[in-house]
């Protein structure tokens, strides 16, 4: 699902007519695919209600997990049968990053608890998940990426040319606009690395 409707995209960049939707959807949808894979995260609304999932624990300290709303139960399956017997008391663990305004990301064992993970065993984690409304900030990020897509059809070889002004330029790696609006929601999963080169202009 893109991150910002069709509308919203046609209105910031002021197209009213029907004939280029396709061209648009596509660029949008590229755009809420990009920005997902840079912060490692999905945008969008938070689960209807607690849902139960498994993960495999690698440290007996801390368990990386999507973005999660609230937790109400984390158990381990200290048997190694599916059974997820031990259930960690909430006080026994931390939810990060500590004071979130939105979602979390991360589940800490406290230093004093006698409980905590077992690596290469499965943690089952009840909770409401998902980032819930996507922030103002990335979705001006996807317009800017989307519009850059869409007009990238009529800049062969990565050159854009103006011929009220006499000049062209290339195309930067990433928009640096792009990134810095992103900066504050990446996560540890993030797939991209965000080059932020700078554009060359000839006149």
């Amino acid at each position: 699902m893109s991150l910002v409707t069709l509308e919203t995209f046609k209105a910031a960049i002021t197209i009213a007519d029907t004939v280029d939707d396709g061209d648009l959807q596509r660029a949008l949808d590229a755009a809420s695919d990009w920005i997902e894979n840079y912060c490692g995260r999905s945008f969008g609304p938070l689960s209807s209600g607690a849902e139960a999932r498994e993960f495999v624990a690698v440290y007996e300290d801390r368990l990386s997990v999507p973005d999660v709303a609230t937790v109400s139960q984390v158990a381990v399956d200290s048997a190694a049968n599916g059974s997820f017997a031990t259930i960690l008391s909430p006080s026994s663990y931390q939810l990060y990053p500590l004071n979130a305004s939105g979602s979390y990301t991360e589940i800490r064992v406290r230093p004093a608890s006698s409980t905590g993970f077992i690596a290469g065993l499965e943690v089952q984690v009840t909770g409401i998940w998902g980032f819930g409304s996507t922030p103002a900030a990335v979705e001006q990020a996807c317009i800017i990426l989307a519009s850059r897509y869409y007009h990238r059809l009529n800049a062969p070889f990565g050159v854009l040319e103006s011929a009220q002004l006499g000049s062209f330029g290339s195309i930067p790696e990433q928009d640096p606009d792009v990134i810095a609006l992103l900066a504050p929601y990446g996560s540890a999963g993030g797939a991209a690395s965000g080059s932020t080169a700078a554009t060359w202009i000839a006149v």
